[in-house]
């Protein structure tokens, strides 16, 4: 199981079979690449046609109310959770919700339905079949295979239990009698791992929440297990889809962002971006903490990565990004799906590094600004403190108010100076590691450089140096392109 070093966290349990226990979610290393790496992308960056767009939904706006079965009793199944009370059931279309009212998983007792279940164990039915609705219904991405009968039927699992004293918000652990069955029946295509699961919730999200005043429960606490609900359903169809993608970063990136598409409001994931914002030049298969405590929780910021996606291309993408998962792992998956946009890995992620300076995304003013890295100087030579690791960013500030020719010395990088003014942003890629222009007109002007070389996996990443000179004087270039930048705000060291 995963746990992350924050008090409270998501965590996505890879534990199929002993067996199975290393190559679930860690893999074995991806193949070096037998091409040179071309640092430069296929076409600017461009505004998508809002066809394309699938709109975001507001969940709190959209929870149903449900026809519920008066409680039944949980049966006893040896490969699943044992709550510490009698154990109920509160059975809904598509789950399953076991609970119990008694010792330390016992849910909060208050309960003005005639029902026969708890207020909360209600709620938390309401999100699930929300969560279904939405990410089934609503964006069509294929339900998670059913698990043969254990639970008591093949509704999906859902129990609730105290786990936050042991630092989860929240789990979805497969099944340890013979889960991976191949190919997913619920789903169209041919799937070759599909992972059977259950999963896990608190069971009432209050440790950091107290009743109100009249008894009732907190919204925010409601929120906070909506939130989760959404976020570990998401982790039951990823199984679905390939219980043993190499990536995790892809796992928890994509179970964060879903959150946002399926409860607009609530917002709850942008307290991870710091994460992305504090370390840009972290290695982008990183986890987070190895090196330093400003990119704790990275898998799980780096739902801005499929932010921008979803944004640019719509929210069809990052599904079609898993139906690839299907066949192919890590990069390969991510190669063979841009290739159906007509455009590449590290165009994209020229794009996403450009959009971090200015916050290009259209809740940018909910976020923070990225780090800087530090301020060059007119005649000398810029050398940061740090390098940059794989498909990591740095930004270098540029304070010149005349025409300046920006050198990069560096292999396998790629820089990109961007000015700021009136509102927009004009970008200046370095193609062949120097450049002039006249940044007399920007506000403000930085550069960004790119590690865009890709790691052979999480446990292989490491940094590369670079060196920056700036000089006064040379024949000035146009940028190449620009976009609007309405959310830009200076970066800060």
């Amino acid at each position: 199981m995963y746990k992350t070093p924050r008090a409270i966290a998501w965590a996505l349990s890879a534990l199929l079979l002993s067996s199975l226990a290393c190559t679930t979610l860690l893999g074995e290393p991806e193949a070096e690449r037998d091409y040179e790496l071309d640092l430069r992308p296929t076409q600017p960056p461009t505004q998508p046609a809002p066809a394309v767009l699938t709109q975001r939904l507001d969940g709190l706006q959209l929870l149903p109310d449900l026809a519920l079965a008066p409680p039944a009793r949980s049966p006893n199944d040896s490969d699943r959770p044992r709550l510490s009370g009698v154990m109920y059931v509160l059975d809904t279309q598509n789950f399953r919700i076991h609970y119990t009212r008694d010792g330390e998983d016992a849910v909060p007792p208050a309960q003005t339905t005639d029902s026969g279940h708890p207020d909360y164990v209600i709620e938390v039915a309401r999100a699930m079949e929300y969560s279904w609705f939405a990410s089934i219904d609503h964006f069509g991405w294929a339900p998670p295979p059913p698990d043969f009968g254990l639970g008591g039927d093949d509704r999906y699992d859902v129990y609730l239990m105290n786990i936050m004293d042991e630092d989860y918000a929240g789990y979805t652990d497969s099944d340890y009698d013979n889960p991976v069955i191949g190919d997913n029946p619920n789903s169209p295509l041919v799937e070759l791992a599909s992972t059977h699961t259950h999963l896990v919730l608190d069971n009432d999200y209050l440790e950091d929440y107290d009743y109100n005043e009249d008894g009732t429960y907190p919204t925010a606490g409601l929120n906070y297990m909506r939130s989760t609900a959404a976020h570990e359903f998401h982790h039951a169809i990823q199984f679905g889809y390939d219980g043993e993608e190499p990536h995790d970063w892809v796992w928890e990136a994509t179970s964060t962002w879903i959150e946002e598409e399926l409860f607009d409001s609530v917002n709850d994931p942008v307290y991870t971006l710091d994460s992305v914002m504090k370390s840009p030049d972290s290695c982008q298969l990183a986890e987070g903490g190895e090196v330093h405590d400003d990119d704790l929780d990275r898998w799980y910021g780096m739902w801005i990565f499929m932010r921008h996606l979803s944004e640019q291309y719509g929210h069809g993408i990052v599904l079609r990004l898993w139906e690839h998962i299907i066949e192919l792992d890590g990069y390969n998956a991510w190669d063979a799906l841009l290739a159906e946009y007509n455009t590449t890995f590290e165009d994209v992620f020229l794009d996403y590094s450009i959009a971090l300076l200015t916050r290009d995304f259209e809740e940018g003013l909910r976020y923070p600004t990225v780090a800087l890295e530090g301020t060059a100087n007119l005649n000398e030579w810029f050398v940061p403190a740090s390098g940059v690791h794989q498909l990591g960013a740095d930004y270098v500030s540029l304070p010149f108010q005349e025409t300046i020719t920006v050198t990069l010395d560096a292999e396998g990088m790629l820089g990109a100076v961007v000015g700021i003014a009136e509102g927009q942003s004009y970008v200046y890629p370095l193609w062949d590691g120097e450049l002039s222009l006249d940044s007399s007109w920007h506000e403000r002007t930085y550069l960004v450089v790119m590690n865009m070389e890709r790691a052979v996996n999480a446990r292989n990443c490491f940094s590369s140096d670079y060196s920056v000179y700036v000089a006064g004087g040379g024949n000035a270039q146009e940028p190449e392109w620009s976009l609007a930048a309405p959310n830009f705000q200076p970066p800060r060291p």
